[in-house]
């Protein structure tokens, strides 16, 4: 029994089959709400048991609370219900909705999905951050193109400034750098460096830590991001291969697609009072994401990162070697002459194979014939830019 009508002497009732519907009766009988009855064609209806009712009951998630009000999610809808004054409820605990639709027993102090309990617990913040002492890249490691290390430290400088001179002056914060090219170009690894430089937190987020089947929950772990960050100041939000999470938003994208740009686009715009935080974003197809996230005040600082041209190449030769043995120097120059078109990736793994070489031989630094033997070993990465041999300029 779910209602007693007295004006019409109606009693109405939800049946096994998830139907609902009313009996006529004027309930001489004392039935009460909740009560159980049997039903028969001819036969007036009869209590029974409670035991004899097995149709179960709703269960709702709750999602908000007040001192005297709390709000439930039952089968995708919002209820508002009173708060309750012993044990009252709290934000994510699971609970059993009586035959009234009122929250009644806590079934979970945890979220309950259809697909089981979702563990907040799952999404740890903290595996993402690497901390000022663990970050051992430096800029002396990288070796790219000078004018990119510059640029690139000139714009987290400012915007990490403690001092935050930017916004003294008057003019717009800087928010975001988007770093393009192709892969194995030191993007990452550049990334890494300027946190090193600025002793910032270093966030890495990729599209897995973020995205998650239920509903709300990715926009809600990159609200949650930007939170931390803003609480561990000064810290770089970095977005690898961001046109995997925010790409163009229209009618034939999913809906989640169009959601979660949507609050990085809002986070975007209002974590102005996050002072110290920055994002740093890369990608290969910059002509995938969404145009709104190039406007000034978002991602509007590009540089564009391309494979090195000579002189670069025996920097980052030399930076990427600085710490190995070797029992006679190799010439870099000769090295970099037979390297046109490779990245930092492709230069850096030449180190690689060469030591495997010398520990095969049992040796413990490396000779000249472990590099020549190295060169055609490396497993390169293919670009669009292979007869590249000028550093672009800064846009």
């Amino acid at each position: 029994m779910r209602k007693i009508d007295s004006d019409s002497s109606r009693i109405w009732v939800d049946f096994l089959g998830g139907l609902s519907g009313y009996i006529s009766s004027t309930n001489d009988e004392g039935w009460t709400i909740g009560d159980v009855l049997f039903c028969e064609d001819g036969k007036p209806p009869e209590k029974v048991t409670g035991e004899l009712w097995d149709a179960g009951t709703e269960v709702g998630t709750i999602k908000h609370t007040t001192p005297t009000r709390v709000v439930i999610e039952v089968d995708g809808k919002l209820r508002s219900f009173a708060q309750r004054d012993s044990s009252p409820l709290v934000e994510g605990q699971t609970v059993e909705i009586d035959h009234l639709g009122r929250p009644r027993g806590v079934l979970s102090n945890k979220p309950i999905d259809r697909l089981g309990v979702l563990d907040r617990d799952i999404f740890d913040i903290e595996s993402l951050v690497v901390r000022p002492e663990d970050n051992e890249v430096t800029l002396d490691d990288f070796g790219g193109s000078t004018r990119i290390v510059k640029r690139a430290v000139d714009l987290v400088s400012v915007a990490l400034d403690p001092a935050d001179l930017i916004k003294e002056i008057g003019a717009k914060p800087i928010k975001g750098m988007l770093f393009t090219g192709p892969a194995g170009t030191g993007k990452t690894f550049l990334a890494k460096a300027l946190a090193n430089a600025t002793k910032a937190a270093f966030y890495n987020i990729s599209g897995p830590a973020i995205v998650d089947q239920f509903v709300g929950q990715s926009e809600k772990r990159l609200r949650d991001i930007f939170e931390h960050a803003g609480r561990n100041r000064p810290a770089i939000l970095f977005f690898d291969e961001v046109d995997s999470l925010y790409t163009r938003r229209g009618s034939g994208n999913h809906e989640a697609t169009n959601r979660l740009v949507g609050q990085f686009l809002s986070l975007l715009d209002g974590f102005t009072s996050f002072d110290q935080v920055i994002v740093i974003a890369t990608t290969n197809l910059p002509s995938a994401l969404d145009d709104a996230l190039l406007r000034p005040g978002r991602l509007a600082h590009k540089l564009e990162f391309a494979p090195s041209d000579t002189d670069s190449r025996v920097a980052i030769l030399k930076a990427s070697s600085r710490r190995l043995r070797f029992s006679e120097a190799p010439d870099l120059h000769e090295i970099a002459g037979l390297t046109n078109g490779w990245t930092a990736a492709d230069l850096t793994a030449i180190w690689t194979e060469a030591a495997i070489l010398a520990a095969l031989d049992r040796r413990k630094a490396l000779c000249l014939e472990d590099v020549r033997e190295a060169l055609p070993r490396v497993q390169r990465i293919s670009t669009r830019h292979e007869t590249s041999e000028r550093d672009r300029d800064l846009p």
